[in-house]
């Protein structure tokens, strides 16, 4: 996404609202939810919930026995949600301490195919088990969201709650487009590049890791997008001011990347300092499989500080014994 669009986004997380236009209702302006939009939420989907219950539809639970007696779902597939949702948080983890950017790139794919996945089996089990209480209670939620998110170009109110049963059935898609698609902006992966672009930090950096200097109103008055970006500028100012080593133009813009590349980075160091024999003659360091720009991350010279064990080896002959190899990494 261009840096106009970034900054304009950010313009709108500032104000705490949007201004679209709609083919049925003209100009309006969508207000950012907040802790207190949030807190009414969740009175009223207890009500609704509890009033669904009453009116006799079947809790998820109850639903899940059902199907799963009736043998129209499979609670093998339970098993199978569970251990792809293990196995994502072991990749992940497993991604948060490799050295290597070919093993980094390798299990992010092997991330992405089991993300698929789980979608998949997620999604069938919500088809089967189809509308219940809590279904209920998310649709009247939204609808509630939609009451007091769209408003009027003046930041009116646009319509009644209970109004909402009655409007039409393409005001009603017009309104849930409209909102969707705004949302669709303030995604993870735009907040973390607006939190790296400089018209953010800029500002960012001169209000001390404090909130309130920054936004000049308590943390429980800010919007959730408000925090979220605030949380990612601290979480890449801490990364930017502890790196020791020059950090790729190319990933200094790319979040995703620029945290792989402060995790490798620090899991390289880690590793060579708990194999240093720098104090020992001779001493060097190697990686296997390490590119040179795996070890510019721990500041090590390919030229200068690697050694190249092909190049020892034609030197012996074509072969390295132990003693040799010992020997190179300044062990006596």
């Amino acid at each position: 996404m261009e840096r106009g669009k970034l900054k304009l986004i950010f313009s709108e997380i500032i104000e705490g609202y949007s201004l679209v236009t709609s083919k049925l209702f003209g100009d309006l302006k969508i207000k950012h939810i907040n802790n207190f939009d949030a807190a009414k939420t969740d009175i009223k989907n207890h009500h609704y919930f509890e009033k669904a219950v009453e009116q006799g539809l079947p809790k998820r639970e109850e639903k899940l026995k059902y199907l799963i007696k009736e043998k129209l779902w499979d609670p093998e597939k339970d098993k199978e949600t569970d251990r792809l949702k293990d196995l994502l948080k072991g990749m992940n983890k497993t991604k948060s301490k490799l050295l290597l950017q070919v093993q980094i790139d390798a299990i992010r794919k092997e991330i992405e195919e089991t993300e698929k996945k789980l979608a998949s089996l997620l999604a069938e089990k919500e088809e089967i088990i189809g509308f219940t209480a809590e279904e209920y209670a998310n649709r009247r939620i939204n609808e509630y969201y939609m009451h007091v998110s769209v408003l009027n170009d003046k930041g009116g109110v646009l319509f009644k709650e209970d109004e909402f049963d009655e409007l039409e059935q393409d005001q009603i898609n017009e309104i849930m487009s409209v909102y969707a698609k705004n949302n669709e902006k303030f995604k993870n992966n735009v907040l973390k590049r607006i939190a790296l672009a400089d018209f953010f930090t800029n500002i960012f950096y001169l209000c001390d890791d404090n909130v309130f200097n920054f936004y000049g109103k308590p943390v429980i008055n800010l919007t959730f997008h408000q925090i979220e970006i605030y949380s990612y500028g601290r979480y890449f100012k801490s990364i930017l001011q502890n790196s020791e080593d020059k950090i790729p133009e190319h990933i200094a813009e790319d979040p995703d990347k620029l945290i792989e590349w402060a995790e490798s980075s620090k899991n390289v160091k880690e590793v060579l300092e708990k194999s240093s024999v720098s104090d020992k003659d001779g001493a060097a360091t190697s990686i296997v499989g390490a590119t040179k720009e795996d070890l510019a991350k721990a500041g090590i010279s390919q030229d200068e500080d690697v050694i190249d064990l092909s190049k020892k080896a034609q030197e012996q002959g074509g072969k390295l014994t132990m003693e040799d190899l010992m020997k190179l990494h300044g062990v006596k």
